[in-house]
């Protein structure tokens, strides 16, 4: 029911805003690659990239694009990801976002709401959110996130992210912290590394492991500074790789 809600909410805001003059305001393009320091856990390759069309000052929509795919598994990814965002003040952005995720038998929905707020020096943004595995409702579970970055120079800029990606039926959960830096190589284009610490709670690993991982990856944006008003959604997404099986 709540994922019907949210997904009307997004169709009958997209509706009423394209009886009205639109532009795209901003998008992106990103590849990275991340990897845990052990190798068992696997690695992943990500391609994706999102535009924002923006109705008026006041209200945008933005979908999320993206294919990841899990060396170890030797697995493929997809993703998409509708957003319905709400600019409240010029420091303020809230949303809506509705998606879904698609890895060989494994089909996930996810749903949820967002904010960001630029907070002087630094940009913060939260997410909090529900997933279901289609067809196996014992396995849902809830996904949450906070980051913030600020810039240090006109060329380097600091992160730190937090997300939880659980339960799977306490199969496998996902405590993700990351820090991170970039540097623009230009003025749209931007190279970036994260160094992170998973913390793993699943049978697999005998219970919990804590796991360190690094990404590296390079972004271009398009239209505004930032590119699009939120960053991705997901579940598979959010995690640095999955080992074979």
């Amino acid at each position: 029911m709540k994922k019907r809600i949210i997904c009307s909410i997004l169709a009958a805001s997209t509706t009423i805003g394209a009886a009205q003059a639109a532009e795209i305001s901003g998008g992106y393009l990103n590849l990275d690659y991340s990897t845990f320091t052990d190798t068992d856990f696997g690695d992943a390759y990500n391609l994706n990239g999102a535009a924002e069309l923006a109705f008026s000052r006041a209200f945008s929509a933005q979908l999320d694009l993206g294919v990841q795919r899990f060396q170890d598994l030797s697995e493929t990814a997809t993703n998409w990801t509708l957003h319905g965002n709400l600019h409240t003040a010029n420091n303020a952005s809230f949303g809506l976002f509705y998606g879904q995720e698609d890895l060989d038998d494994a089909d996930f929905e996810f749903y949820g709401i967002e904010a960001g707020f630029d907070a002087g020096p630094a940009e913060i943004e939260g997410y909090l959110g529900r997933q279901d595995l289609t067809n196996a409702s014992d396995l849902d579970g809830t996904l949450f996130g906070i980051s913030a970055k600020t810039e240090l120079t006109d060329a380097w800029e600091l992160s730190t992210s937090f997300d939880i990606v659980d339960n799977f039926g306490g199969a496998l959960d996902f405590n993700l912290f990351a820090i991170g830096a970039s540097y623009a190589a230009a003025d749209n284009a931007e190279v970036y590394g994260n160094l992170g610490v998973a913390h793993i709670s699943s049978p697999l690993v005998s219970g919990s492991s804590n796991e360190a991982y690094v990404t590296v990856g390079v972004r271009v944006n398009f239209g505004n500074d930032r590119g699009t008003t939120f960053g991705r959604r997901g579940v598979l997404t959010q995690l640095p790789g999955l080992p074979g099986l």
